[in-house]
């Protein structure tokens, strides 16, 4: 197993990490600046547009108006010089003066705010109009005799032809008015155009940097990836490398605790057993001797006679002889006795129909476990009775211990010996449950698998209760 430099690692990752913050930095700065770029952009077309689309609509206007005026002076000269009624040629005389006022306003400097290019029409416009219109000072003081001789001509060879001139210039101010704004528009065009060249290459260039920050992403997340399959085959293999070892680790204890108490039994027992029948032929011996003499050998028998049994119950706790002579069924009731006799707790075991060729690891399983359970009853549970109900399956065996105690709250950090009887039944492929609540009691549920040659040919029992 190799082990990597923190350090070097942790600074990879900061290298790392500072890369794909400032290439995320690029893109966003790319995609502002775009963005800016082009909102300034359609805002100054939007602006331009209005602009020239106002100025030709006045411009337009403005000359409509002038045409209208210039035609109605010609109606009124015409009214005014061929009108016999002196009352109404007056009239006319008057309207055709107003006129010529407004028409003044209308091509004075401030009214018309052409560009550089349309000056000269403009002027060229004013001059005509104002000639026009000095064409009819002559005509204003005649009498009815000369506006009737001399009016015809009038008209013909001065108003129409000077009109018709005035009206031929406002008509190409307004073709370049059109004209004008024609232009402007494939300006506004081309401003569009290089709009959208511009975004496509930003969106080209955020692109290929969104594409080389995607690819490093993925390759960095691949990495990742991998080492994080790598650690976790490694803790996936330490874990099991764990778990056998605790496997092993409970089987050297039950072997070594099947040793002790063996050679608690054989050897210790068997000794103090002999040593109590030597006691006893030595008070046998002794008496004609005096009685304290005899006391004392009397004190010495029952002090051995203690010793005797509490290391016949030592070697019972750590291997009970009736689980390899009577089976798990007598050892789950001798234990159930210990506890009830020692607790005052009501016990009640259930263990029938076990078969006698039950695999040796799986019988001390489930002694093991029943007795931590039995161990946590007695100094937490505060309980009154416990059931405890073993059954076997075609494929299994199942144990379920319940108490009535005070219960707690799940889940809960698991103590030592919880954890010793979840690693006793995932040792042999099992599973353990536990479910309680505050007042509610506890229930452990444990389910073993069997190998198919134990069970083979035996009925199904029923379910847990």
């Amino acid at each position: 197993m190799t082990f990597e430099n923190p350090r070097g690692s942790e600074r990879r990752w900061l290298t790392t990490r500072v890369a794909l913050a400032l290439g995320f930095g690029v893109l966003l700065t790319l995609l502002m600046v775009a963005g800016a770029y082009a909102v300034n952009v359609i805002s100054r077309m939007e602006s331009s547009n209005e602009r020239i689309l106002t100025e030709f609509l006045g411009r337009q206007t403005k000359l409509d108006e002038l045409r209208s005026a210039i035609y109605l002076s010609g109606t009124y000269v015409r009214d005014y010089l061929l009108e016999p009624d002196s009352s109404k040629a007056g009239e006319s005389r008057q309207a055709l003066a107003e006129t010529r006022r407004q028409i003044q306003s209308m091509i004075s400097p401030a009214a018309f705010d052409p560009d550089q290019a349309g000056r000269t029409m403009y002027d060229a416009l004013r001059v005509e109009i104002e000639d026009y219109l000095r064409a009819f000072d002559p005509v204003l003081g005649w009498d009815a005799g000369q506006r009737h001789r001399e009016g015809y001509r009038f008209l013909h060879d001065e108003v129409l032809p000077r009109r018709s001139g005035t009206l031929a210039i406002a008509n190409t101010i307004a073709s370049v008015n059109q004209q004008q704004l024609v232009e402007r528009d494939h300006r506004l065009f081309d401003m569009f155009a290089g709009l959208r060249n511009k975004l496509m290459i930003a969106l080209a260039v955020m692109f290929l940097c969104g594409l080389a920050l995607a690819f490093a992403t993925a390759l960095h997340i691949l990495r990742l990836e991998g080492q994080t399959m790598a650690h976790l085959q490694e803790v996936s293999g330490a874990r099991q490398e764990l778990k056998h070892l605790s496997a092993r680790l409970v089987e050297t204890q039950e072997n070594e605790r099947k040793n002790i108490s063996r050679e608690l039994h054989d050897a210790v027992g068997q000794s103090m057993a002999a040593v109590q029948f030597e006691l006893h032929d030595l008070g046998v011996v002794l008496t004609p001797y005096p009685a304290p003499l005899r006391t004392r050998v009397d004190r010495i028998r029952e002090l051995v006679e203690s010793s005797l049994g509490m290391v016949r119950n030592m070697a019972l706790l750590l291997r009970p002889s009736m689980l390899d002579d009577l089976g798990l069924a007598a050892a789950l009731e001798w234990q159930a006795n210990q506890v009830s006799r020692s607790t005052g707790v009501r016990i009640r075991i259930g263990a029938d129909g076990l078969p006698s060729e039950l695999p040796e690891e799986h019988k001390i399983c489930v002694f093991r476990i029943v007795q931590e359970a039995l161990n946590n009853v007695s100094r937490h549970a505060r309980a009154s009775a416990v059931e405890i109900n073993v059954l076997a399956g075609r494929d299994r065996i199942s144990v379920m211990i319940r108490d009535d105690g005070r219960g707690f709250r799940t889940p809960r950090p698991q103590g030592l010996g919880l954890i010793g009887m979840q690693e006793r039944a995932e040792s042999l492929g099992g599973t353990l449950t536990i479910s309680s609540g505050p007042g509610q009691g506890t229930t452990i549920e444990v389910a073993l698998p069997l190998p198919q040659h134990v069970m083979a040919g035996r009925p199904t029992a029923g379910s847990l209760a």
